[in-house]
C-alpha cells in the first residue's frame, strides 16, 4: 500500500489551510450580512433569501465527500487551490447578479462558491489531519470566515451597492491560492481510493431535495405537491446513498463508521452547532434589519457570536488536553443551550449590549463543540480512515448549515422585526442543544473510544 506523502513545510501549510478555509466561507457570511440590502433591491421574499445562503450550504455539503476522494487521489493542496478558483468564479458571478438584480443568478454564484468551499474544506482538513493539535486553529478559521463576512458587507454597502461586497472576496481568494501554490506543501493518500459517482449523485440529490422540501413546506405548505415530492426524492436519494455506499468497494463514506460512538457523537454535535450558527445568523440578520439596524450594527451584533466561537475554538485544544474530549464536547453543548435560552428574554428594544452577552455565551459553547467534534471524529476511527471520517463530519455539519436557515427561516417573517421570531428560534435551539448534549453524553459515557471495535465492525461490513 502506498503511504501518504507528507508536505515539507508544516507552518506554511497550516497557514494556507486556515486562511483558505476562512476565505472560502466569506461568500456565505457576507451574503448573510447583506440580506436586507438584497431584499430591498431585488424584491426577494424570505424563501428567495433562504436560497441565497442555502445554495452555498447545500453545494458545499454535497461536495465535501467527493472532494475528500479527489484530494486523496490528486493532492490536497491542488484541490484546495481549485476550490479557491471556484470561489473567485462564484463571487464574480454574484457581482454580475447584483448589477442585474437577478436573484437566481445570485443563487448560481453562491452554489458555485459553495462547491469551491466544499473542496477547500475537505482538502485543507486532510492537509493538517496528521497534526491534530492544529485542528482547533482550522476550526477557528471556519468561524472567523463566518464572522468576517458581515463586516465586509457593512464596509462596502455603506458606500456602494451590495454586489460589490463580493469583489474583495474574489481578490482574497486569488491571493490565497497564489500563496498556497508558492508556499504550501502537498500530500495525498491514493491507496484504495477511487471516485464513487453513484454515491456522489445519490447523496447530493438526497441533501438538496431535503433542504428544498423544508423551504418549500415553510413557504407553500407541507401538503403542497412540490413539498411532498421533494420529501419523497430526499428519502429515496438518502436510502439509495446508504445502499450504494454499503456495497461500494471504494465508498465515499462507509456507513459502518457510525459503529464508532465517538464519530457518531461528533457528527450529531457538529450538525447541531452549524444548524444553530447558520439558521440563527439568518434569522437574527433579518430581525435586526427589520428593526432598522444598519449594516455595521448587524455586523457588530453577529460579530459577538462569531468572535466568541473563534476564541472558544482556540481554547478547545488546551481544554481537551487537560480534561479530555468528552467533557469539553458535552460542556460546550450545555453552554450553547444556556446561550440559546438567554435569548428568550430579549425584547424589541434590546440593544447591542443586551444581545452581546447572550450571543457571546451561545458562541462560546458552539466554538467548543466545533473544534472538539472535528478532533473526536478523526481520532475515533482507524488511522487510514481519518480522512473519510473528517469528510463525513464535514458533510454532517454542512447538512446542519443548510437546514438551519431552511427550518428557522420559516419564522423569519421576522424581516419586519418581530421579536417573536427570535423567541421561537431560541426555543428550537435550546431544545436541540439539550437533546444533543444528552445523546453525546450517552455515546461517550466511557472515557475512551475503542478504535479496535470500530475496525472490527468495518472489516465485517467491507
Amino acid at each position: 500500500m502506498r503511504r501518504m506523502r507528507e508536505h515539507p513545510a508544516p507552518s506554511a501549510t497550516v497557514a494556507f489551510a486556515c486562511v483558505a478555509m476562512l476565505v472560502s466561507y466569506l461568500p456565505f457570511s457576507a451574503a448573510n450580512g447583506a440580506l436586507g440590502a438584497i431584499a430591498a433591491t431585488t424584491g426577494a421574499h424570505t424563501s428567495d433569501l433562504q436560497w441565497v445562503t442555502d445554495a452555498f450550504a447545500v453545494a458545499l455539503g454535497a461536495t465535501v465527500l467527493s472532494a475528500g476522494v479527489l484530494g486523496d487521489l490528486y493532492g490536497r493542496r491542488r484541490i484546495a487551490v481549485l476550490g479557491l478558483g471556484l470561489t473567485v468564479a462564484g463571487t464574480s458571478l454574484d457581482v454580475v447578479a447584483g448589477a442585474t438584480s437577478a436573484i437566481r443568478l445570485l443563487w448560481a454564484g453562491q452554489a458555485l462558491a459553495g462547491v469551491g468551499g466544499g473542496m477547500v474544506m475537505s482538502a485543507t482538513l486532510a492537509l493538517i489531519a496528521v497534526r491534530p493539535r492544529t485542528i482547533p486553529l482550522w476550526a477557528a478559521a471556519v468561524v472567523a470566515g463566518l464572522g468576517a463576512g458581515p463586516f465586509i458587507a457593512s464596509a462596502v454597502t455603506g458606500y456602494t451597492a451590495w454586489q460589490w461586497t463580493f469583489a474583495p472576496i474574489a481578490v482574497l481568494a486569488s491571493a490565497t491560492a497564489a500563496f498556497g501554490l508558492a508556499r504550501s506543501g502537498e500530500s495525498s493518500a491514493p491507496a484504495g481510493r477511487r471516485l464513487d459517482i453513484p454515491g456522489q449523485v445519490t447523496g447530493s440529490a438526497g441533501i438538496a431535495a431535503l433542504t428544498f422540501a423544508v423551504i418549500s413546506g415553510g413557504s407553500t405548505g407541507w401538503s403542497a405537491p412540490a413539498t411532498v415530492a421533494a420529501f419523497a426524492v430526499a428519502a429515496a436519494g438518502l436510502a439509495a446513498f446508504a445502499l450504494v455506499e454499503h456495497r461500494s468497494p471504494a465508498p465515499l463514506f462507509r456507513p459502518a463508521l457510525f459503529a464508532s460512538r465517538g464519530f457518531t457523537a461528533a457528527g450529531l454535535s457538529a450538525t447541531a452547532v452549524l444548524f444553530a450558527m447558520g439558521g440563527g445568523a439568518f434569522v437574527l440578520s433579518l430581525f435586526f434589519s427589520g428593526r432598522q439596524v444598519d449594516a455595521l450594527g448587524i455586523a457588530l451584533r453577529l460579530g459577538c457570536l462569531f468572535a466568541a466561537n473563534a476564541l472558544a475554538s482556540l481554547a478547545a485544544g488546551p481544554l481537551q488536553s487537560r480534561f479530555g474530549s468528552r467533557p469539553v464536547l458535552v460542556g460546550g453543548l450545555v453552554i450553547a443551550a444556556l446561550g440559546a435560552m438567554s435569548l428568550f428574554t430579549v425584547a424589541a428594544g434590546t440593544g447591542l449590549g443586551g444581545f452581546a452577552w447572550r450571543l457571546f455565551l451561545l458562541g462560546t459553547g458552539s466554538g467548543l463543540v466545533m473544534a472538539t467534534s472535528s478532533t473526536v471524529a478523526v481520532q475515533s476511527v482507524p488511522g487510514p480512515l481519518a480522512g473519510m471520517a473528517g469528510a463525513g463530519n464535514n458533510a454532517m455539519r454542512q447538512l446542519g448549515a443548510a437546514l438551519g436557515p431552511a427550518v428557522l427561516g420559516m419564522s423569519a417573517g421576522a424581516r419586519a422585526g418581530a421579536v417573536g421570531a427570535v423567541h421561537l428560534t431560541a426555543a428550537v435551539l435550546a431544545i436541540l442543544f439539550a437533546v444533543t448534549a444528552a445523546a453525546a453524553a450517552l455515546l461517550l459515557r466511557t472515557p475512551t473510544i475503542s478504535k479496535a471495535s470500530t475496525k472490527a465492525t468495518l472489516e465485517r461490513t467491507a
